[in-house]
């Protein structure tokens, strides 16, 4: 049937040759086109062959109007990229045309009193409909979910269940059931269409305009609440920068203060068709991060800290930052060493940490602010290449190789930055030097990762290679001590 559906025009010239030539047949044969005019079947007697040319004639014309009226949906469809007739509703209409070209026959046919049968035809159908009332009741909310365009395959939807948002996609549509897949696990199930269409939910993928969201924040009333907004904003602007799904509008506030506590609220703005769950898991991962990073505890003072921890968060410790950058490989007995020589350093705004081609055998971790990257044009303008947030590192290479520092790196914002020497982690590193191989796969693998030309197997031949190459510098340079 494809083959023909591709070619209308051929298939119903055909089909109206069919038509004709069946017509002219029984014409020859009875003297009229019309073979119910001369047939009158009953069931006392077999039937003969002009009886069996004029249920076919009813037969060859259902199905001609059937293709008739599938092939005018398709044109239809082919011109709209909206709104389109969905398949359940052709499927119903083909029933409808071969029930009442059907009925239309057995009357004719028969020549049965159309009042009688409709009569006895009314009474089994209310049988029949009581019979098959949850099909029938399912198949009448596919035809309104997708007649009236309320759901399409790969749709997002939202709706709630036992008091939780639930976010799901659209797998498939067929006459009863609509399957889901959740956004969070990825669990698929299935609904009865007609328990779906009862459902109170959001179809987020037809939403033409950008979603507002919010998440809130509860912290412990000892923090200063414009530094608290400075971490919100940079973690925002993280999420923003890093996932086009976000349109780059935020907003942080202050919304309750409370004994004890401070209640922040945060508004953001993405892509309306993008899942609720998962543009708040990002943002709530990336603000966990940036408040770890700067020392930031979720627990309360009032209840759990001491007062000796109070006056030593404004120092977050390197504990907090380190499984963000290359120090993960690091056990946490190694890192509580690792921290007691650690330099805490702070740099306003607009500051330079570091400069192009200096020498030096140290590194940083951002705890708090914004780094940027710069390199300059030939007319002196400033080019920003990158930009570092809590949690990365800076430096790294002239720390384990004692390469010259290759860019410029000023604070964006106020900064604070923890500084790890060579003399400090050389000791560590020689007691155990399978940490040299761990490190050097991490700055290989990032290295690999930021040239995007390459394919997926240039990418991993380069990181053994650079692998190889850096474990054998960052042991030359640490042999040196």
């Amino acid at each position: 049937m494809k083959f023909f559906f591709k070619r209308p025009k051929l298939f119903l010239l055909v089909l109206a040759l069919l038509n004709y030539a069946l017509g002219h047949l029984m014409s020859n044969t009875l003297g009229t086109p019309w073979g119910w005019q001369e047939t009158h079947l009953n069931l006392d007697k077999l039937p003969v062959l002009s009886d069996i040319l004029s249920a076919l004639q009813f037969a060859l014309f259902a199905f001609t109007l059937d293709c008739v009226f599938r092939i005018s949906v398709l044109r239809m469809n082919a011109r709209k990229r909206h709104r389109q007739i969905p398949a359940v509703l052709v499927q119903a209409g083909t029933i409808l045309i071969y029930t009442l070209i059907g009925l239309l026959g057995f009357i004719l046919l028969y020549d049965q009193s159309i009042s009688t049968l409709l009569a006895a035809s009314g009474a089994l159908g209310l049988a029949v409909g009581y019979a098959f009332r949850d099909l029938i009741a399912d198949v009448a909310a596919s035809i309104t979910l997708q007649a009236d365009h309320l759901i399409a395959i790969g749709d997002w939807v939202e709706y709630s269940e036992n008091g939780n948002l639930v976010s799901a996609q659209i797998k498939e549509m067929d006459r009863r059931y609509v399957s889901l897949e959740t956004n969070g696990d990825l669990r698929v199930f299935r609904i009865p269409n007609n328990r779906f269409l009862a459902l109170q939910f959001t179809n987020i993928s037809q939403q033409t305009q950008q979603s507002i969201r919010e998440a809130v924040l509860q912290l412990d009333i000892q923090y200063n609440e414009d530094r608290i907004l400075e971490i919100l904003n940079a973690a925002l602007e993280y999420v923003c920068r890093n996932n086009p799904e976000f349109t780059g509008w935020f907003r942080n506030y202050v919304t309750l203060v409370q004994t004890g506590s401070v209640t922040y609220k945060i508004r953001y703005e993405c892509a309306s068709d993008y899942s609720a769950n998962q543009s708040k898991h990002l943002v709530l991962k990336s603000i966990l991060r940036f408040l770890k990073s700067s020392g930031i505890s979720l627990e309360s003072s009032i209840l759990v800290q001491s007062v000796s921890s109070l006056h030593s968060s404004h120092f977050p410790p390197l504990q907090n930052v380190y499984p963000f950058g290359i120090l993960k490989v690091l056990s946490e007995e190694e890192v509580v060493k690792l921290s007691d020589n650690a330099i805490s350093l702070h740099y306003n705004a607009g500051q330079q940490i570091i400069s192009r081609g200096e020498m030096a055998d140290s590194m940083y971790i951002i705890a708090e602010g914004i780094l940027e990257v710069v390199a300059y044009k030939d007319n002196g303008e400033k080019v920003i290449l990158a930009s570092l947030w809590p949690g990365d590192c800076v430096g790294e290479m002239s720390l384990l190789t004692g390469e010259p520092r290759s860019a410029d790196v000023f604070a964006r914002d106020n900064a604070h930055l923890i500084e790890i020497r060579k003399q400090d982690l050389a000791p560590i590193l020689q007691a155990k030097p399978i940490l040299v191989e761990r490190i050097s796969s991490l700055l290989a693998m990032r290295m690999a990762q930021n040239e995007k030309t390459l394919s997926l197997a240039n990418q991993q031949e380069a990181v053994n290679e650079r692998r190889q190459t850096l474990t054998k510098k960052i042991m030359s340079f640490f042999s040196k001590l």
